[in-house]
């Protein structure tokens, strides 16, 4: 099993999951709409996409809370009064699919996920932290075996066996 590069050198256009299969919501929705789909969903939370396909930030139960609670008293009756544009982070920008793995690691460390968009900023997909996890842990782990593959050769084995016979046995 060779491992063909150097991982937080490529692009992560591969790993983007689609929008098409992202759940999203619009910036003139109600929050009681937007709070209904986290929880269906179970969903922390989710991009915040306009009719033109551009992320204009990210909308959380905590947003949610947050501004609710900033009016003096978190009343849900007054959930269909508000729209997610007031109370969403827009904080959160996208970054492009053929940026390399490298900038997308370094951005995903304090979020769950981030929004992905094309050269006309519009809105193609997300990249969750977790992808990006599952492929660290697999390069690591491939260069683990490769590492030990290369150990077993007779030479090293001898090497081995002498560091061994220096050890206490238990």
């Amino acid at each position: 099993m060779k491992n063909d590069g150097f991982l937080f050198s490529r692009e992560i256009a591969s790993l983007i999951i689609p929008k098409e299969k992202v759940v999203t919501v619009a910036p003139d929705w109600t929050l009681e709409r937007a709070l209904r789909v986290l929880m269906r969903r179970g969903y922390a939370s989710v991009p915040v996409i306009n009719d033109n396909g551009e992320v204009e930030g990210l909308i959380s139960k905590t947003n949610i809370l947050d501004f609710m609670m900033s009016k003096g008293d978190f009343n849900f009756h007054m959930l269909p009064h508000h729209r997610v544009y007031e109370a969403m982070n827009k904080n959160h920008s996208g970054i492009m699919a053929n940026s390399i793995f490298s900038f997308a690691f370094e951005v995903l460390i304090d979020r769950p996920y981030i929004p992905i968009i094309d050269v006309k900023n519009k809105f193609i997909g997300i990249l969750p932290r977790r992808v990006l996890m599952q492929k660290v842990t697999e390069y690591f782990q491939q260069e683990f075996w490769q590492a030990m593959q290369a150990d077993s050769h007779p030479e090293t084995k001898r090497e081995a066996r002498e560091s061994d016979s220096i050890l206490p046995r238990r």
